[in-house]
């Protein structure tokens, strides 16, 4: 297929996902009121069993406080996600990496890495449990909920432009880990849109839909980098495949972890804090190029004379 053919193919998925996401919002988010419950300070001194069963899903920040701020966001997230396919153009079909690429790349990937870290450890009521081992990502959501859509946005954009770097300055054309990557990134803007319901309330359309996206945002987020790892894998590269081994076995880890452990915004950062260090030194360190050999050097050098 050509590369013409696979820009518009590209360009025409975000544009379906824009608009998609752009109707779902205004037509049901624009109606949709969830109830929310903020503690007052005499909830705050109850025994820790009746605090959860009072405020289990329900410990909530209001989503908007006005009309125009919610239509506000619905129109700046729309363009944010129209913008995934002019990304998609300027970073995969580029004739050269710019600069001015290779600077807006690196400077998200370090603002996505530093704002998933610092949300990650947000204070939250202590009846709850451990930060470390109880709280979620979605909780700190209910608590925080502009926090939360910056960490989707932050976060999607971050591993999106960097899995495309990653592929462009390897010269690699995966159109699978494209696609992966592209609905995974896109899916984590339902994710911040629908607060975590509760365990209550777990078989509704709108808790299904925020777990249902966290998920598919983070297993094909990482499908679109090992997709990568994989292809190098085959082709014997030593540091690419101790690479792929540490990376899945990080993601097995995390794994053990939310079923042993349970459930927390710490063992959720794992994963995200593995590839965020992987995609920085795969992008912008010279430490998994290939050295040339003296007699390609010598021919490069030769053309340069001609």
């Amino acid at each position: 297929m050509s590369d013409n053919k696979m820009k518009n193919i590209y360009t025409g998925l975000w544009t379906a996902i824009a608009a998609i996401y752009g109707i779902w919002m205004s037509v049901f988010m624009s109606w949709d009121k969830y109830p929310y419950i903020i503690p007052t300070d005499a909830d705050m001194k109850l025994p820790a069993e009746e605090f959860v069963a009072k405020f289990d899903g329900m410990l909530h920040e209001p989503l908007y406080s006005s009309p125009v701020v919610f239509w506000l966001w619905v129109i700046c997230s729309t363009a944010i996600l129209l913008g995934y396919g002019l990304f998609t153009r300027k970073i995969l079909w580029a004739e050269k990496l710019s600069k001015g690429t290779t600077i807006f790349c690196m400077a998200n990937l370090i603002a996505g890495f530093a704002f998933i870290t610092w949300y990650g450890f947000l204070s939250f009521p202590s009846q709850f449990g451990n930060i470390l081992t109880d709280v979620t990502a979605s909780m700190l959501g209910l608590r925080y909920p502009w926090y939360f859509r910056i960490w989707g946005v932050l976060a999607s954009l971050s591993i999106f432009t960097n899995t495309l770097y990653m592929y462009r300055k390897n010269n690699y054309k995966g159109k699978a880990g494209v696609i992966v990557t592209s609905l995974g990134c896109a899916a984590i803007y339902v994710t911040v849109n629908v607060p975590s319901a509760g365990l209550d309330l777990v078989m509704t359309a709108r808790c299904l839909s925020h777990w249902a996206t966290a998920l598919i945002f983070a297993f094909l987020g990482a499908a679109g980098v090992i997709i990568f790892l994989l292809h190098k894998f085959r082709q014997k590269d030593k540091k690419y495949m101790i690479a792929t081994i540490v990376f899945c076995a990080v993601l097995i880890l995390m794994l053990i972890l939310l079923v042993t452990v349970g459930k927390s915004a710490f063992i959720e950062n794992l994963p995200m804090w593995v590839a965020y260090a992987l995609l920085f030194i795969i992008n912008f360190t010279s430490f998994f190029d290939k050295k040339e050999t003296s007699a390609k050097v010598e021919e490069k050098k030769k053309e340069k004379v001609h």
